[in-house]
């Protein structure tokens, strides 16, 4: 059995489901996403490595499992693409950058080893912004090939839109996961900042970089992410000390969420966007959401103070490589950094002291909602592939460390996803979760 070309392939919760009951197996699931990116690749250029031979031959061992040990990995089979920003043993990692064209890592990243363990098939490397910053590759949206999908999780995004794969895995520093799920109409999750190691990581800013997942729903979302938040001893996991705990993040909830709504950005983002959106809360509050507005004057000072933190811990992270080979890097990010060098500690040390207190202050704020609801783009996805948008409205929110969830919930009338994004407090993952989940079910889609 495989799904029809054109179609939605399923997602991975039907997937795994088919696989378990013996309906899919393993080499089948993997064969049709590999015609999905040999039939629309060339279009939207999502891949920047496959591993074709080599995911059939796992697809093909774990096709010849024993049911007792298939029973005990929760992905097995399941094909997922990997943001070129994690390191993989068996395929290059570039990092979006010509200087690694030949780089070959000698050892899994610990999320991808985690991923592995759970059965699941690394069936490629999707495309990222050089170095994970601003450069964009050429990927392209799957909604509108003339547009951008977004950065930097770009091919991550590309993929999981266009039906390539169900899920694939980004990482955020300002809003490279929120931002391109939004433009391309999936879901995209930021969880709490720590919950997912960074080890074999491509590092720009360890105060903020950040590992998640895109996939089309909710429920999936949970599935991987229930397995990268595996604790691994002796690796760095949340404030907290616990491994994050998402074991009711599929319960239903049983009533209309009760929301915060942030207004900012507002007067940023385009109008088209704020009518957008205007209609969204117009629907929710319809299906019976409790909506309150709340006080958003620290917005400009949060993402301020983003930048200054992004700045100085990714002058620093890539001042190796840029000192090795200048010409290696686009003047775009040769600029950036040049500039950021002259973020002073003092500076850094004062931005760090903003987060610590709008943490605080974003937590009682949040206290007695199931999630703050906010916009996270400022437009519909640009035309062109040479800017992927302003992450302005994700940035205070990575700042804080708080869990992020992108839903294709408000759009254009010609049909263009306007992002909106779920904001919890520090390890309210699961909370958000399960509100997304209400949301995302009971938000009715854009008309055909």
């Amino acid at each position: 059995m495989r799904w029809p070309m054109g179609t939605p392939p399923p997602t991975a919760e039907e997937l795994l489901r088919s696989l378990r009951v013996g309906e899919l197996s393993c080499v089948e699931a993997t064969e049709s996403c590999l015609a999905a990116i040999e039939a629309l690749d060339g279009t939207l250029h999502a891949w920047e490595e496959l591993a074709a031979d080599a995911s059939l031959a796992r697809a093909a061992e774990l096709d010849g499992l024993a049911e007792a040990h298939a029973a005990r990995l929760p992905l097995r089979g399941l094909p997922i693409g990997i943001k070129d920003a994690f390191d993989t043993e068996d395929l290059p990692t570039r990092y979006g950058s010509p200087l690694y064209r030949n780089h070959r890592p000698t050892a899994d990243a610990v999320a991808v080893a985690l991923l592995r363990r759970a059965g699941a098939i690394v069936i490629g490397k999707a495309k990222t912004a050089e170095f994970a910053c601003m450069h964009p590759a050429d990927t392209r949206n799957p909604i509108d090939p003339r547009r951008t999908p977004g950065g930097s999780s770009s091919g991550s995004a590309a993929a999981v839109a266009a039906g390539m794969v169900s899920v694939a895995t980004g990482t955020q520093t300002a809003g490279s996961i929120v931002r391109p799920a939004s433009y391309c109409g999936v879901v995209g999750y930021k969880p709490t900042h720590g919950a997912i190691s960074t080890a074999g990581i491509l590092s720009t800013s360890a105060t903020l970089d950040t590992p998640g997942v895109f996939a089309r729903g909710v429920p999936d979302v949970v599935l991987i992410t229930d397995v990268l938040t595996t604790p691994i001893a002796g690796q760095p996991t949340l404030r907290s000390g616990r491994p994050l705990d998402l074991s009711d993040a599929l319960a239903p909830l049983t009533r209309p969420p009760r929301l915060g709504f942030a207004r900012a950005p507002w007067t940023q983002l385009e109008p088209v966007a704020r009518t957008a959106i205007e209609a969204l809360l117009a629907t929710l509050e319809r299906l019976g959401v409790v909506i309150e507005e709340v006080d958003s004057s620290s917005f400009d000072g949060l993402a301020q103070a983003q930048q200054v933190v992004q700045r100085r811990e990714t002058a620093a992270a890539l001042q190796p490589d840029l000192l090795r080979a200048p010409d290696g890097f686009s003047e775009e990010l040769r600029d950036y950094l040049q500039a950021a060098r002259e973020v002073t500690p003092e500076q850094h040390a004062a931005a760090l002291l903003v987060a610590d207190e709008g943490r605080g202050r974003w937590t009682a704020q949040l206290a007695g909602l199931d999630g703050l609801l906010a916009p996270s783009a400022l437009d519909p996805p640009p035309l062109g592939l040479s800017y992927t948008g302003d992450p302005l409205p994700c940035r205070p929110w990575t700042l804080l460390g708080f869990p992020c969830l992108a839903l294709p919930l408000a759009w254009t009338p010609d049909r263009l996803p306007i992002g909106v994004q779920l904001i919890g407090p520090t390890e309210g993952d699961a909370a958000l979760l399960r509100a997304g989940r209400w949301l995302h079910e009971h938000v009715p889609p854009p008309p055909a």
